[in-house]
């Protein structure tokens, strides 16, 4: 054992940082407790975006009234992707009558109740929870559609949940929009900030997050030509635009649905679905450096061809993993899965089995919110941890150095 603790102990820091980014969230979670070093290295910010990024175990979390009544369900991107001969089984987390409102970092933003009542931070990989927040509507009226997301403050190492709504009517079309920040902290603050009075609509409700922003798409409701993405910047707290695409089927007299947004590759994504093109039933790009209007590419496209690719048919990509690609799919309020593989241009129903049922399906029924999530280990002090009792130090000690070696055969190699 002592020969074991000096070759630990003695570890490059390189070497040491490879293999714990190789190890499972609870592990960690685990290793924290072993020592101050350990836990202050463990819980940086730097190594938490990191392991999140390489994680290989990416989750599909989403709402679900399937279950007994509203509850939030997740299953494995990996079994949908390669396991497609075997059922992929959906799990309920049992966190009931709750819904998401916004996800970065392998993090989900909750709201319980309607009108919302409270905000919660959520990890569904430690079922770590935050103190419940007061929810408070921008405009002051329930009733009022509101925009929102999670998104990180780099700057200030806070996550912040950032939420908009009309507020009143200055002109025929023009209107005046309040915004709130709540930022997470031990101690949680709601503030107003600075929204300019704009005559366009946001489509989608939950912002995505990425490069320190959250982005929501919107348009000028006189224009229905006239897309756009509102962005938010975390840092500065202050909001912007960027245009989409050229060329690419972008006005909604060309589109059968609105233009959706994702992060794909982790980068910010837009997919279009023309309805005067009759060969092309959906065009992914991707935003290759954020903000540089210039840098949109094409992703690829899917054709048409197979009978769930039509029209009237919303397409909504969720995870791409070498050449294949996981995408929803449905009609107005209903929603199903499908693996379509681009290089072959094949397509996969992928049989699911959801906990508690005896059923086996094709069918995968989701809300029209959907999460592709990775896991993380994001921990704060205001986030308690409610995972099992941690295991002796030894066993710790003993899955840390088998990763050791296994990760010196990969370096020989």
């Amino acid at each position: 054992m002592r020969n074991h603790e000096y070759d630990l102990c003695n570890l490059p820091g390189d070497l040491f940082r490879e293999i714990l980014l190789r190890l499972p969230v609870k592990l960690l979670l685990q290793l924290k407790t072993v020592c101050r070093s350990w836990n202050s290295f463990i819980s940086s910010h730097e190594f938490v975006i990191h392991h999140h990024q390489r994680s290989t175990q990416p989750r599909l979390v989403y709402c679900s009234l399937e279950s007994e009544g509203l509850d939030i369900m997740q299953c494995s991107v990996s079994s949908l992707l390669y396991n497609q001969l075997q059922p992929t089984r959906i799990e309920p987390l049992h966190i009931k009558y709750k819904t998401i409102k916004g996800s970065c970092n392998g993090l989900l933003c909750l709201c319980e109740g309607f009108p919302y009542r409270t905000l919660t931070l959520f990890n569904p990989c430690t079922r770590s929870v935050s103190l419940n927040v007061p929810f408070e509507y921008p405009g002051g009226d329930y009733l009022q559609p509101v925009f929102c997301g999670l998104g990180y403050d780099a700057l200030r190492d806070k996550y912040k949940f950032v939420t908009g709504s009309k507020s009143s009517t200055v002109a025929a079309g023009l209107y005046r929009y309040r915004a709130k920040v709540c930022t997470f902290d031990p101690n949680p603050s709601w503030k107003t900030v600075d929204h300019p009075m704009f005559p366009y609509f946001t489509s989608c409700y939950s912002g995505t997050f990425v490069s320190g922003t959250l982005n929501w798409m919107a348009h000028v409701p006189d224009k229905d030509d006239e897309w756009f993405i509102l962005t938010f910047d975390l840092e500065t707290e202050s909001f912007g635009r960027l245009c989409l695409p050229r060329n690419n089927h972008t006005h909604t007299g060309s589109c059968y649905y609105a233009p959706s947004m994702q992060v794909l590759k982790n980068f910010l994504s837009m997919s279009f679905q023309p309805a005067c093109d009759i060969n092309t039933a959906c065009t992914i790009w991707i935003m290759k450096e954020y903000g540089v209007e210039k840098s949109w590419t094409v992703l690829f496209t899917i054709p048409f061809g197979d009978a769930i690719f039509r029209s009237d048919i919303w397409l909504e990509p969720l995870y791409i993993l070498e050449d294949e690609i996981l995408l929803a799919y449905g009609k107005f309020h209903w929603s199903n899965l499908l693996v379509y593989n681009f290089r072959k241009g094949e397509v996969v129903h992928p049989i699911v089995e959801v906990e508690g049922s005896r059923d086996r399906s094709t069918i995968c029924p989701l809300s029209t919110s959907v999460y592709e999530k990775f896991e993380s280990i994001f921990e704060a002090s205001y986030v308690f941890d409610i995972v099992d009792d941690y295991d002796k130090f030894n066993v710790l000690y003993h899955t840390m150095f088998k990763e050791y070696q296994k990760t010196l055969l990969c370096l020989k190699s």
